[in-house]
């Protein structure tokens, strides 16, 4: 049978058709899938960032709250729910400063210190810069402070620096000798702790908190306490604590004008002191102590105040060096205190020098030091200092006697530099210790030495003779110099990131490049960085103080520069790119999203009025060591263990720094209510010219992410503190 074939032209394109269509329609739908899948991951990113940036901005508030009315030992617990993205902590891509001018006129700015490197640059341009000082702030739990006693210590007594409040437990210390550990010590809140170190050697304190330690040789002598608050403009403050030894102290407290003093150890006990109606004569007051025990007295006083502690009042004991009224040791204007004894001046310039006092004076030729019989004759109180030129005040109770004090520095006028000149009329010793990272000194003149310090060999002890030396650093960063003669003396040590001063001498109206005197950890990994900051060879935050010219002083305290690295927890995730992130950081909610745009969801806290006033306290949030990260379910822990003061003074410029990415976008976003202002409409950028707003305003200079607080040009009554937070995450099993 034969079969009829017939081909349907019809029916094929119809097939075809329908094909192609079939083709068509899905090319559409991909197409539109490609389209729409961005959309749909970018509503998703969207949702994570509003869901934690709620979740953040409840931690900012409470975080805030625990900071500023917190004590010690308060802690709060929040819950952190990702949704698919992960918590993480960075150490290393989050840090801010603030800094404030306390002179009228004068600005002060500083950029390149929290690189991680070994450079700084400084910015003052109204007078000349003579030299910074630099001290370590130790932020952060693994970041002990360390104290080296030397080997000539006798004895040791330790008590805790109560800051704002006294810490909650005990404070942990660990105390090392070459490399071993010798003990572990808890030292009990309010306790002091002694110990005879007569047979060891050198050896290295770790504690978990700022200490007040006190190095005796022999039976002591005398030396200037520091105060627990210590002002950044002058260096005297209103409350000590004192780990007084067995037997007999007496403490001295001198001040410019009248004041209340309390003295609390078994009791309480209350003491005026009263102007003694004599021109040019401070106030002054002197107890007695007989301790059949060690105890810790706390000292408060009503006017700003400079206390000297004596352990040992033999004839011949007692030797420190006196600071001047701007706070460094080389100055022009002292007051003294009414010790029986003598006073050494010392003129380290080139012309000589005429300084006054109530009743009498003296001229001390350049390069060279004068005695004079203390106190003066007839004056009731502290004997006030006034002299045409720099110069360094000692009191000694004679040229023979025994004691222990800190040399300050020519170049400096500070506890250290890279220039000593030591006068002796009978043999001494003097202890020089590094203060930096690498430095090459000579010893000449009548006495000669030298040698390379580096961060494993750093102290030396060199006997000197009568005559004048001269200790010069030729490469590299600065000495600290103790001078030690006979066979008592007492000195209150500081932690060994403190008092790193570094030479200027140079005026500019630019930017001034110096040196950070500790090892660079640029391009080094999160791990060293870390192990760095918990050595102290390289600073976990820091205090700049600038030291410059101002009026007749060439060493006043021109301005300071309180810069902190902090831990950023940021929530990281993806939308329709990666890399975003809702992270806090400083008190501040912030994120990148969308689009890698810097947004500010919170800024950071801070308290402003009424008037020309200004208050922060900075939430210094760092992760316990045991903290996890993750994209579960997290609980944290925030613990505050310390509130200290960093400044409550009258300050006349005040600026806040951010580091990029979010800089800029904080300096904005804290200008609230500047778009307002009609002086800010018609004179964009000119501060000066702005006077119907007070607040935060961009700094108009170019690439800059700082702040300015603006107050009409009003003196700023300004209070700065600092919270220390201890952040545990742990992840929540259910």
């Amino acid at each position: 049978m034969r079969s009829q074939l017939q081909r349907d032209e019809q029916a094929v394109s119809a097939a075809v058709a329908t094909v192609l269509l079939f083709g068509g329609v899905l090319s559409i739908i991909a197409m539109m899938m490609v389209s729409m899948i961005p959309v749909i991951e970018e509503l998703e990113g969207s949702i994570e960032r509003h869901d934690m940036s709620s979740q953040m901005t409840l931690l900012a508030h409470q975080t805030a709250a625990l900071s500023e009315t917190g004590m010690p030992g308060d802690s709060t617990e929040i819950e952190l729910i990702p949704v698919d993205g992960a918590l993480n902590w960075n150490t290393m891509q989050s840090s801010m400063w603030y800094s404030a001018t306390w002179s009228e006129g004068m600005s002060f700015r500083v950029q390149g210190a929290l690189d991680y490197d070994d450079q700084l640059s400084i910015r003052h341009p109204e007078s000349k810069n003579t030299a910074i000082c630099i001290d370590d702030l130790r932020l952060g739990p693994s970041n002990p402070y360390i104290f080296t006693v030397p080997a000539w210590a006798d004895s040791i007594s330790m008590t805790a620096a109560p800051g704002l409040a006294l810490p909650l437990g005990p404070i942990d210390i660990e105390i090392y000798e070459d490399s071993q550990k010798l003990s572990d010590v808890e030292l009990k809140v309010d306790g002091m702790y002694s110990m005879n170190t007569t047979e060891n050697g050198e050896i290295i304190l770790h504690s978990s908190h700022q200490l007040h330690l006190l190095i005796a040789r022999g039976s002591g002598g005398a030396t200037v306490v520091q105060p627990n608050d210590p002002s950044p403009v002058d260096s005297t403050g209103s409350s000590w604590s004192i780990p007084l030894p067995l037997g007999d102290s007496r403490i001295h407290i001198i001040s410019e004008s009248a004041n209340q003093i309390v003295i609390n150890n078994q009791s309480s006990n209350t003491f005026y002191a009263l102007p003694s109606n004599q021109n040019r004569v401070g106030v002054s007051f002197s107890h007695s102590f007989n301790q059949s025990e060690t105890e810790v007295v706390h000292i408060s006083s009503s006017s700003p105040s400079r206390l000297i502690l004596q352990t040992y009042s033999q004839e011949n004991t007692g030797h420190f060096s006196i600071p001047s009224t701007d706070g460094q040791f080389l100055g022009h204007s002292f007051i003294t205190p009414n010790i029986n004894g003598e006073m050494v001046f010392s003129n380290p310039g080139t012309e000589s020098v005429t300084v006054t006092w109530r009743g009498g004076g003296l001229s001390i030729p350049a390069n060279q030091s004068s005695t004079f019989p203390w106190p003066p004759a007839e004056i009731r109180g502290a004997p006030l200092l006034d002299a045409n030129g720099d110069l360094f005040v000692t009191w000694r109770m004679n040229s023979s006697g025994s004691g222990i004090y800190h040399h300050p520095a020519d170049d400096t006028g500070a506890l250290s530099g890279q220039l000593h000149t030591l006068r002796t009329a009978s043999s001494a010793q003097i202890h020089i210790v590094h203060a930096g990272s690498y430095t090459e000194w000579n010893l000449s003149g009548s006495n000669s030495a030298n040698g390379t310090f580096l961060d494993d060999e750093n102290s030396e002890i060199v006997d000197i003779s009568s005559g004048s030396s001269q200790l010069i650093v030729e490469n590299g960063h600065a000495l600290k110099v103790l001078y030690l003669q006979g066979n008592h003396g007492l000195v209150q040590a500081v932690h060994d990131g403190a008092q790193r001063c570094m030479p200027i001498n140079t005026q500019a109206s630019g930017w001034i490049e110096s040196v950070l005197p500790w090892q660079t950890m640029g391009g080094r990994s999160e791990v060293d960085l870390k192990n760095a900051w918990s050595s102290g060879t390289h600073p976990a935050s820091m205090q700049i103080s600038l030291i410059g010219v101002n009026g007749a002083s060439n060493h006043a305290t021109l301005g300071t520069v309180w810069g902190f690295h902090l831990s950023r927890l940021s929530y990281e995730f993806r939308s329709s790119i990666v890399g975003m992130e809702v992270a806090y950081s400083g008190g501040a909610v912030v994120t990148n999203h969308p689009e890698f745009e810097p947004y500010i969801v919170v800024p950071p806290a801070d308290r402003g009025g009424p008037g020309p006033r200004f208050a922060a306290t900075i939430p210094s949030l760092h992760p316990t060591q045991d903290s996890t990260s993750g994209a579960g379910k997290m609980n944290l822990n925030i613990e505050l263990i310390d509130r200290s003061s960093l400044a409550s003074s009258t300050a006349y410029e005040v600026r806040r720094g951010w580091s990029n990415p979010y800089g800029a976008a904080i300096a904005e976003a804290s200008a609230d209510g500047l778009e307002s202002s009609e002086d800010w409409t018609i004179y964009p950028g000119r501060i000066d010219l702005l006077s119907d707003y007070v607040g935060w305003v961009p700094d108009p200079s170019y690439g800059t992410s700082e702040a300015v607080w603006h107050t009409n040009g009003e003196p700023i009554q300004f209070t700065l503190q600092m919270a220390s937070l201890n952040a545990r995450m742990s992840e929540v099993i259910s």
